[in-house]
């Protein structure tokens, strides 16, 4: 990943025309945010042999192009900036929480990074902004309220000597800015990490600094175990030694990462970090991530949703491209301010992109999901997974479909089951969408020949009985097995097909007891799902006697092929408990689809 990072952050850098020979080019932040910041308060000081004189405030138009010589860089927001040019928020506390105080902390912090010139230098500014603190805060008040209020501003010091000079044309602010900088790679923990002219594992080029808590996505020291050698974290350098040119050039491009490949699914933050296999081609994909986050229109025509329905994802523009770069997908969260992943998916090429698109275009076409009885459609995508997973199995089984890693049948049917037998507690709700979810995810995964353990095996009793039982082609079972052959690897045996009957009849038995009572007692006898192979078989009499109770059995049938699919099916179907409840619950719920034209209205 971090020579992914590190190529993104080269190419951000070469594209904004930034040079890493001078490392300030590329730490500097433009001051102005937004098109509002309009004008520079500067703060005018003359330097003369006998030191430094304030000469009033100098008021002149933010440009774009003084970026480099108004030397900005964002600090804490409840202390400094990196240099003494700051965003005005209110006048008085800018001038002294911004600019005084940034000369105290530089003089006060010390530690014999400048020579003797720099400190006479740095303190001479500071007393003659400390000596005439009133009248320069007076002067700048009487500026600045003379400006737009809708208008935005920014300070800062112009030094002239005797020519105007702003303070990015003094090496001891670039300085100071660099040194800062790099504070935050060496310095943490209390302690710090840092050696002179070692290799840096980045670019492996030796250095004359390398730093040991450089932590762009992934790495931290901040427990002793993460430690090469124990518990002394001075020795972080050791573990992930990296340059200043390597440490910034990362910094861009995590930012450009953030700024241009950053999605959401279910509630989760991913980034899609592309790794060039073809370096010619650089442009071609980072253009490609540019122009879908600026919302261009030529991808609203070919959207398509695979990770979530509602948000906007790019997996489908990037699975159209040949494979000259991999894609890795970080996952992520913000834990208290604190960067925490998640998982981490390495590797994933477009053409493994296409195949997960072409399984989900397969599942979307089957017939059932097409017209629900509201009048909507299902699409697949991972929340169907979200559905039936809590988050850690969620992103485990993410990883498993990018990755191409098997998943237990076993275990997928367990957590289907489990969350439709809740819903089936309460009879004012529907189990269909979500017993419609589970089949999907089980027919997608099995598209991809992802299910472990899916092995429906042969009828436990191979010997057909059509014939002795005259084979008659009834419209019905037309009907079925038009189904069972749009699902042949989840109707692969009889077991399965009587069970799912079974639930359409029982369904039945259900609409007719409410039509009749508004109420389905029937539904105590259905043991919360909870079903074997024992109770399925007792069940068929007691429904068959309930319907000949009400005097509605129009289902003779369908009553027919469920005898026939149990006799074929044997004793012993081994078959889950779960996976007899899915497919009981799943007849229940499809069980529109076998209504003849000829029966009652129930």
């Amino acid at each position: 990943m971090i020579e992914a990072v590190k190529e993104i952050g080269e190419y951000s850098l070469e594209k904004a025309g930034r040079r890493l020979e001078d490392p300030t080019d590329i730490v500097i932040e433009d001051p102005a945010t937004n098109n509002t910041y309009k004008h520079i308060l500067g703060i005018k000081i003359n330097k003369t042999e006998k030191g430094f004189e304030y000469a009033g405030i100098e008021l002149e138009e933010y440009s774009k192009s003084k970026i480099k010589q108004y030397l900005y860089k964002q600090g804490d927001p409840n202390g400094t900036d990196l240099t003494p040019t700051s965003r005005v928020t209110e006048i008085d506390k800018t001038f002294a929480n911004k600019i005084i105080k940034w000369f105290t902390k530089i003089i006060e912090k010390n530690n014999n990074s400048f020579n003797a010139e720099e400190i006479i230098f740095l303190k001479g500014i500071e007393d003659c902004l400390k000596s005439n603190n009133t009248i320069i805060l007076s002067d700048l008040k009487l500026k600045y309220g003379s400006l737009d209020k809708k208008e935005n501003k920014i300070t800062t010091l112009l030094i002239y000597s005797p020519d105007k000079k702003y303070i990015g044309d003094f090496p001891v602010f670039r300085k100071v800015l660099i040194e800062d900088t790099s504070n935050g790679y060496y310095q943490k923990y209390g302690k710090e990490s840092k050696a002179i002219e070692k290799f840096c594992s980045v670019c492996r080029k030796k250095s004359e600094e390398v730093f040991g808590f450089v932590g762009t996505f992934d790495y931290t020291v901040d427990k002793p175990g993460f430690v090469s050698g124990g518990f002394n974290q001075s020795l972080a350098w050791k573990n992930y030694p990296v340059c200043l040119k390597c440490a910034l050039t990362l910094e861009e491009g995590k930012k450009y990462i953030h700024e241009n490949s950053n999605f959401k699914f279910y509630g989760f933050n991913y980034y899609i970090i592309p790794k060039l296999l073809n370096q010619n081609k650089a442009e071609e994909i980072y253009k490609i991530l540019e122009e879908f986050k600026e919302k261009d229109p030529k991808f609203e025509t070919k959207y398509i949703h695979l990770l979530d329905d509602n948000e906007k994802e790019i997996l489908n523009k990037l699975a159209e491209q040949d494979n000259f770069f991999n894609n890795n997908l970080l996952i992520y969260r913000i834990d208290k301010s604190a960067f925490r992943i998640l998982l981490y998916i390495e590797d994933i090429l477009p053409s493994r992109l296409r195949i997960l698109f072409k399984a989900k275009e397969n599942v979307d076409k089957k017939s059932i999901f097409k017209v629900l009885k509201d009048g909507k459609s299902m699409e697949f995508n991972f929340g169907n997974i979200f559905s039936f997973f809590p988050k850690s199995n969620f992103l485990e089984i993410t990883n498993k479909i990018f990755t191409n890693k098997k998943i237990d049948y076993s275990f997928l049917i367990l957590a289907i089951m489990r969350k439709i037998r809740i819903e089936f507690q309460d009879e004012k709700k529907f189990t269909k969408y979500l017993t419609l979810k589970g089949f999907q995810l089980l027919i997608y995964l099995n598209e991809l020949e992802l299910l472990d353990n899916f092995n429906g095996g042969k009828n436990m009793n191979e010997k057909s009985i059509t014939n002795l039982l005259q084979g008659t082609n009834l419209p019905l079972e037309e009907k079925a097995n038009t189904l069972f052959k749009e699902f042949p690897d989840f109707f692969n045996k009889d077991s399965k097909k009587a069970i799912f009957l079974e639930g359409v009849l029982t369904q039945y038995l259900l609409n007719i007891q409410y039509n009749d009572r508004k109420a389905t007692p029937f539904r105590v006898k259905l043991q919360g799902l909870k079903l074997d192979e024992k109770h399925v078989k007792k069940l068929l009499p007691e429904i068959q006697n309930k319907l000949e109770e009400y005097g509605k059995n129009y289902y003779k049938g369908l009553e027919f092929l469920i005898g026939k699919y149990m006799v074929q099916s044997g004793e012993g179907w081994k078959m889950s408990n779960d996976e007899i409840s899915f497919y009981f619950v799943l007849g229940m719920n499809l069980s529109n689809l076998f209504k003849s034209t000829t029966e009652e209205t129930t």
